[in-house]
């Protein structure tokens, strides 16, 4: 069973059901089972001071993932690791792309997981998924 902790502030507003199913669909089709993973909203003042923090870079991303250094726990879990989104800049591609914020949010998630799943599934890119 795959286990996802979602850090949010209050006024961030997204469907968290919509989002746990879509990890799920995703962690099955790339074959990763006992995944354990963290998601965080933040602002655009705490996604630059990471950014600056992590990346040495003085911008706002949209989304950063962060592996875990001990990937598997001696249950064997695999500890898949931390994706940290910015909730305005979902808000904007939203906007930017009418859609909803739910859609937007799962694809900057989704670009997260692609990044931590590249470097646990094997060399190379995990196998494209369609939703």
């Amino acid at each position: 069973m795959n286990k996802v902790l979602i850090k949010s502030n209050s006024p961030y507003k997204f469907d968290r059901k919509y989002l746990r199913r879509k990890i799920d669909q995703y962690l099955k089709k790339t074959g990763l089972e006992e995944v354990e993973l963290s998601l965080a909203f933040v602002g655009k003042r705490k996604m630059r001071h990471l950014n600056k923090t992590f990346r040495k870079l003085n911008k706002i991303s949209d989304v950063l993932a962060f592996t875990q250094e001990e990937p598997r726990l001696p249950s064997g879990v695999l500890m898949l690791g931390d994706i940290v989104v910015c909730y305005p800049e979902a808000q904007r591609e939203a906007i930017d792309y009418q859609e909803e914020i739910d859609i937007a949010i799962w694809d900057f998630v989704k670009h997260g997981l692609n990044r931590l799943t590249k470097r646990k599934v094997g060399a190379g890119s995990p196998r494209p998924i369609k939703y």
